[in-house]
């Protein structure tokens, strides 16, 4: 008799511990933190999981919109999807927030020049190149359409001791973008093999074309070009 009240009563527990649980579960999956969604957000980016970060970071935001970082996270989501307009909005959000760390001012102008917006992207480098590293600041001021600025700023950092594959490399990039062909290929020929470089050479010839601003961020973030951004939730 005793065995089988014990036996009864430990049932009972476990089935409250169930009862318990599931509620708990219910409550956590009803209401995700902002910190948690910011977070799932974050590991789906690294994921290459464009549509689940950005379930996620609109979710961070829709709870918490006023934090500067989850605007910019969600900017970074809308950016792994190639929505560059949705992408500079949300950036532009962050840094009114108060977010102008180097990475999210960067990411704007990257953005803003997928979306064509390219004077207000030369206009966001220029409010921050003295925190963005030269070897990104040169670069993304040929991306946005001024080679030349980007070629001084990539030269001079070659000049004063930071000459690393990186810098000339994208040094090389922007020499193209400039149309200095001849001192593009002898740049990137320090660090391709030499039956590489036509291919990249045409490669860059590509990219150099007049108004394909979208296609240069597509290709240096390694994400889809899309006909129409669907532009953010208007509860965003």
């Amino acid at each position: 008799m005793t065995q089988f009240s014990n036996r009864k009563r430990l049932i009972g527990l476990t089935a409250a511990a169930l009862i318990a649980g599931t509620a708990l579960t219910g409550v956590l999956n009803a209401a995700p933190s902002a910190e948690l969604s910011a977070q799932q957000a974050e590991a789906a980016i690294a994921k290459g999981k464009a549509s689940k970060a950005i379930a996620f970071a609109e979710q961070a935001v829709t709870n918490e919109p006023t934090n500067p970082r989850y605007r910019a996270v969600l900017g970074s989501a809308y950016l792994s999807a190639g929505r560059f307009m949705s992408a500079a909005s949300a950036f532009e959000d962050a840094t009114a927030l108060g977010d102008n760390s180097p990475r999210t001012i960067l990411s704007l102008a990257l953005a803003q020049t997928g979306s064509n917006q390219t004077t207000l992207a030369l206009a966001s480098l220029d409010r921050a190149n003295e925190s963005i590293a030269p070897a990104d600041l040169g670069l993304a001021y040929a991306l946005a359409g001024d080679p030349q600025r980007g070629v001084a700023i990539l030269s001079d950092a070659i000049r004063n001791g930071e000459n690393t594959s990186k810098i000339r490399q994208n040094l090389a990039y922007a020499l193209a973008l400039m149309g200095d062909w001849r001192q593009s290929r002898v740049m990137a020929s320090m660090d391709i093999p030499e039956e590489q470089v036509g291919d990249r050479m045409q490669e860059w010839a590509n990219m150099a074309q007049s108004g394909a601003f979208q296609h240069r961020v597509a290709a240096l973030l390694n994400v889809p070009v899309i006909n129409q951004d669907a532009g953010r939730p208007a509860a965003l």
